[in-house]
């Protein structure tokens, strides 16, 4: 009986310490996502967030999937998930910010939690660990899991994906990835990395690989069918509209450089361009670490993108290095025996998936998104690699412990850096797009139509319907541009009011002036009346703006008059 009692202890403790891990997983993240929430912990620093609680509001509300009307056309989410989630908090009683965050930070903590169980076989506990815990406390990790987007989600939900793969649980797999597609529709690209994988490995097609795919196309068909029905399109408006906007912006930003346009005519090089310029930047030291610096933007026509010295040092001394030893785990030559192994055979998902959805995104939406959430994976890989580089100077334990030294100093001081990037976000959220919207509401009579670029805030704190001009619902606005006739649009719609992310007269708030660039402070049709601007410090403003690209410096209010009325 006392050995009996004696074993049942040893595997108790056993058990305690193994999950150890996942307990600091999951003390770590809540902390490190406080010290960020500080300032202001019921917003969001992006508009895109604000459009997802339109829905979840309007869902719960009126039992419609819309943003302004029953009878508009388009569909401003490619998440239907989320919104699901965010309206069920929202029946339950729960305020919409405290249910995103909160899932948001929850699903970071389950993505670092299935990460640690991936490396666990191959690393060991320590190891995998610290990979784990650089992955999910760098800095743009943490500011996705508090953006009020589904980012973070989308990352825990492919990783169980990875799991269940790795466990043979092909039903669970199915549902994930069903789940996943729902997330995000580039979810779709696990699920066909993980059909070849199957393929490869079997030489054929098996026949759970059938049964998987028909279980997520049973839980996520229903949406695309619904979109194709509602829109003519399987994907949603929003991200045909995105598409046509950043291929439309990376051309004309590339006519007004010619260094950038030499880019601009090949759309994979401008892909790896621009995430190698924003990685080197935002992650990897250019703008994290301190001075001095060197002012690299004038090479491209920005004087505030600058490039720390310590970086150059940084790169050069560790983490070229380090990322070039690891090149040994992306061996192609090994997959096939790989796939074999049950614990490396997720990775090799992984590294299939890295590449897929990468080329799914150079071929459709070629930029790295608001504080580069579209290719947030990419920072796992970057980590990663780091990290399995680190591991193979084993033999060289000095310089192995310099470079953990530097890896921890650069984690430290992303960490920091993204810190305040997010509390720049938010002073400009609060002070610029939630004022202009409480402008607009407070100040702008009901019946008179206001139009908008960037609708969520606008339209979740103007309480109003707002004119989409960027097409996310209103796909119709994608005809009138093409025809130049932006002006005209906003006639036939009978616009009173034109709010604007820009001020006139300068482009050095951003790369556009758009009142001007589409016609409309110019028109020979509305006369535009200027009755309020709303802005941010400069310095405060390019804090939150160079690593994100979310938005320029103001915000101005316009009144619209059709000119014979004017006149």
């Amino acid at each position: 009986m006392e050995c009996l009692t004696g074993g049942n202890l040893l595997a108790r403790s056993q058990a305690w310490l193994a999950g150890m891990p996942l307990l600091f997983i999951g003390v770590s993240v809540p902390l490190v996502a406080l010290a960020f929430l500080w300032p202001a912990p019921t917003e969001f620093p992006m508009d895109d967030a604000y459009i997802h609680f339109v829905y979840a509001r309007n869902l719960a509300e009126y039992g419609q999937w819309m943003f302004n009307f029953p009878t508009e056309k388009g569909v401003g989410t490619s998440s239907p998930l989320w919104v699901l989630l965010l309206t069920g908090g929202y029946l339950a009683g729960i305020p919409l910010h405290l249910t995103a965050k909160a899932m948001g930070i929850g699903s970071l903590i389950a993505t670092g939690a299935a990460l640690y169980r991936l490396l666990h076989p191959l690393w060991g506990p320590i190891i995998a660990l610290g990979a784990t815990l650089a992955v999910v406390l760098s800095g743009p990790m943490v500011w996705f899991s508090l953006s009020g987007m589904e980012t973070t989600l989308f990352l825990a939900l492919a990783l169980l994906v990875l799991l269940a793969y790795r466990a043979g649980h092909f039903r669970w797999m199915g549902l994930l990835l069903g789940l996943l597609t729902l997330t995000r529709p580039e979810g779709l690209a696990l699920a066909l990395t993980i059909a070849l994988a199957e393929t490869i490995r079997h030489r054929r097609i098996p026949s759970h690989l059938i049964g998987t795919g028909l279980l997520c196309g049973l839980i996520a068909g229903p949406w695309f069918l619904y979109l194709y029905l509602r829109t003519g399109y399987i994907l949603p408006t929003s991200g045909l509209s995105k598409h046509i906007t950043a291929t439309l912006g990376i051309r004309l930003v590339a006519e007004r450089n010619p260094v950038l346009g030499i880019l601009a005519r090949l759309t994979p090089l401008t892909y790896l361009g621009l995430w190698g310029v924003y990685l080197a930047e935002f992650v990897l030291g250019g703008m994290v670490l301190p001075p001095p610096r060197l002012p690299i933007g004038t090479i491209v026509g920005n004087p505030h993108y600058t490039l720390s010295v310590w970086a150059i040092v940084g790169w050069i001394g560790m983490v070229g290095p380090l990322l070039w030893t690891a090149r040994r785990a992306w061996d192609v030559r090994c997959w096939p025996s790989s796939l074999q192994d049950p614990a490396r055979r997720p990775w090799v998902a992984f590294l299939l998936w890295l590449a897929i959805h990468n080329l799914c995104y150079m071929a459709f939406l070629p930029v790295p998104g608001t504080a580069s959430r579209y290719g947030a994976i990419n920072h796992i890989a970057l980590w990663l690699g780091l990290a399995s580089g680190l591991r193979c100077f084993s033999h060289r334990p000095t310089l192995q412990r310099v470079w953990l030294v530097g890896w921890l100093l650069l984690l430290v001081a992303n960490g920091h850096f993204w810190n305040a990037v997010y509390d720049a976000n938010l002073e400009h959220m609060q002070n610029v797009r939630i004022a202009a919207a409480r402008f607009v509401r407070d100040q702008v009579p009901p019946e008179e139509l206001c139009a908008a670029f960037d609708i969520g805030v606008v339209r979740f704190y103007g309480e109003r319907p707002i004119l989409d001009l960027y097409g996310l619902v209103d796909p119709e606005v994608a005809e009138w541009y093409a025809r130049g006739e932006m002006d005209r649009y906003l006639r036939v719609k009978n616009v009173r009011c034109l709010i604007l992310p820009d001020r006139p007269d300068t482009t050095e708030d951003g790369w556009f002036e758009l009142g001007t660039m589409l016609g409309l402070l110019n028109s020979p049709l509305l006369a535009a009346s200027q009755i309020a601007l709303f802005e941010i410090g400069q310095d405060r403003w390019l804090k939150g703006y160079l690593p994100t690209l979310n938005y320029q410096a103001a915000v101005t209010v316009y009144r619209l008059f059709p000119v014979q009325l004017r006149r």
